[in-house]
Parts: C-alpha cells; structure tokens; sequence
C-alpha cells in the first residue's frame, strides 16, 4: 500500500469512535472488517476518505473444497 493510503487509513483507525463502534460491531469470532481508503493529495495537504465494510459470521472456507457449490454455465453465443 501506498505511504500516503497508508496514513490515511491509519488515521480513520486512531478515531476512538470509529474503535469503539467496531468492537462493539465486531464480537463473533468470524466477524471481519475491511477498509478501502482514497486520497487526493495537494502540495500543502493530505486529504482522504474511508469506507469500513463489515461483515458478521463470514462462513469458513472448506479445505480442498472451495468451489464445490459452483455450477457451470455456458455463455450465450450472438
């Protein structure tokens, strides 16, 4: 990751608000989080935004068995 994506990332997670909402969002043990930043960036200042994504009790992935539920399908030809 960029430095500069990686300040402002860094910077929406020292928020203590933004801390407390996600521990207290966060509690099952397959709960995660993601977070996509953008920036724009002038001579004299670093501006972003942050988007936090989460997602409550993601099911585990089977071992050795990823795409078992998939099915095939054919495009359809013009």
């Amino acid at each position: 990751m960029e430095d500069k994506l990686t300040q402002i990332a860094a910077m929406a997670g020292k928020n203590d608000k933004i801390a407390d909402k996600l521990e207290q969002m966060l509690s099952g043990p397959n709960d995660r989080a993601y977070v996509v930043c953008s920036y724009e960036d002038c001579k004299l200042h670093l501006k972003g935004r942050c988007t936090i994504y989460t997602v409550l009790d993601v099911p585990r992935m089977k071992t050795g068995q990823p795409c078992n539920s998939y099915e095939k399908h054919q495009a359809a030809e013009n």
